[in-house]
């Protein structure tokens, strides 16, 4: 009995379906609003503009957008340094970044040196779009012997937006 009603219901499906392509093709024939089954289906999805830095050189500059950043993120197989001061770091920056105040390297190479490892990719990102530290602080990593280096140019400002893993760094005076 059972066996029975369910030759019964895909029969019907069947039939239902050569019944629909039958009628479909007949509205499409006489200029009726059929569904046309060869129709390409448009890519929707939003493409991002890379924003490119003023002082952006293509013969030694890597920019990756915030899609890039995020994946590579995801990957856990990336350091992300954060080139803005230590104040600026603390008060916010993607989650798991090391500090490296560009403006400040002396200071602070010989601390994060050690964490740092050429097998590994390396995001560098700052401020946002009117920051270019991040670019200068890849810049001056390719010449130290890294060559995975890569900048997030929307940097935290983009990454906060976005709603990512961020963290702060709590001090003394909280």
């Amino acid at each position: 009995m059972l066996m029975k009603v369910m030759r019964d219901a895909v029969l019907m499906v069947i039939a239902s379906a050569v019944l629909f392509l039958i009628l479909n093709q007949g509205r499409l024939a006489i200029g009726l609003n059929g569904l046309p089954l060869d129709t390409p289906w448009p890519d929707n999805r939003q493409k991002i503009e890379l924003e490119i830095p003023s002082s952006y050189d293509s013969q030694i500059d890597t920019l990756i957008s915030l899609e890039d950043a995020y994946n590579l993120y995801l990957s856990g197989d990336v350091i992300f340094l954060d080139a803005r001061e230590e104040e600026e770091y603390a008060e916010g920056h993607i989650k798991g970044a090391l500090n490296l105040p560009f403006e400040f390297w002396d200071d602070y190479w010989e601390g994060v040196e050690p964490y740092l490892d050429p097998q590994k990719d390396i995001v560098t990102y700052c401020g946002g779009l009117d920051c270019e530290l991040s670019l200068f602080e890849a810049r001056e990593l390719k010449t130290t012997g890294y060559e995975k280096v890569y900048t997030f140019f929307g940097g935290w400002q983009q990454w906060e937006a976005a709603g990512l893993p961020i963290a702060k760094t709590e001090t003394d005076n909280e």
